[in-house]
This record gives structure tokens, sequence and C-alpha cells, in this order.
């Protein structure tokens, strides 16, 4: 990530800062696509104490990383028993890199939930990085949409 800070400091402990980010993002928002902009601007996005902070979020799935269709999305929940999901459908998605700390498969767990992410403006449109505990999910695409949900059937 260009601006936002997640280190381990030791086994299950991180130091987290999107402080940098949310400097340079009244310089970045304009340049992100409507869609990116909205989610990235939302100020829930970066608030450790925001029912909608995406610290913590557990990804229900991951995009395939090899020939990424068009469109896709990825669901997450709370692993802490919350009751709103995130689902994020991205759009025009030109590339997928997903990247596991010890070179091996993602395991979509409890345990390898969202560190924190970031989106900024690209020729294409933006990239959204999520660092996640085990690993790092980077999209290029031309939009991006987060919706938030109480009811994981109305998604």
């Amino acid at each position: 990530m260009k601006f936002v800070v997640v280190e381990q400091q030791g086994p299950g402990t991180y130091w987290h800062s999107p402080h940098a980010y949310l400097a340079a993002l009244p310089e970045i928002a304009p340049a992100l696509p409507p869609g990116a902009r909205a989610f990235a601007t939302d100020p829930e996005h970066y608030d450790f104490s925001a029912p909608r902070c995406v610290k913590d979020l557990r990804p229900l799935a991951l995009p395939p990383a090899d020939d990424a269709p068009e469109r896709f999305e990825i669901r997450f929940a709370w692993s802490g028993g919350q009751d709103e999901v995130l689902t994020i459908r991205y759009s025009g998605v030109g590339r997928v890199e997903i990247t596991a700390d010890d070179g091996g498969d993602v395991e979509l767990s409890d345990h390898n939930s969202v560190r924190l992410d970031e989106v900024l403006p690209d020729e294409a449109g933006c990239s959204h990085e999520l660092r996640l505990t085990s690993a790092t999910v980077r999209i290029l695409c031309a939009d991006l949409v987060a919706e938030w949900a109480s009811d994981p059937d109305h998604l």
C-alpha cells in the first residue's frame, strides 16, 4: 500500500495507521471513480470504533486470480456476530492479484480478516488493495460499489 500502514508487531499484534491516506484523501478523492470515491471517503471507513469500519471484516470468498471476470463481488462479514455485511461489486476488472504471505493458498477464516485497505486512482479507474492478516488482495478495476446491508439475503 502506498499510504496505509499495517505492520505486524508480534504474533497476532498489528499496528494500523490510515492517517497518511486520510491526509492525502482530499487530493486523491476527485480522481477516483464515483463508487470508489464514495467508499473511500465514507467517514466510518477507517473509524475503528464505527460499525461500518472495514478493519476486522472477514472475506467470505475471494475472486479468481487467474482470468478474472469483467465483474465480480466480494462479500465480507463480521466475526463478532454483528448483523451487517459488506458487499463490494467490481466492474471493468483488469487484474486481480492474491498473495498469501507464506506463498501458499489463502485460507478464509476468522483469523484472516481485513487489517485495512486502500483505494487509489489508476488509469483504468482505481486500484483496491486489501491487507488481510496473512495475505494481500489487489484489484484493478474501472470502479467499485460498496453496499452495507443487515440482511445477507438482501444482497
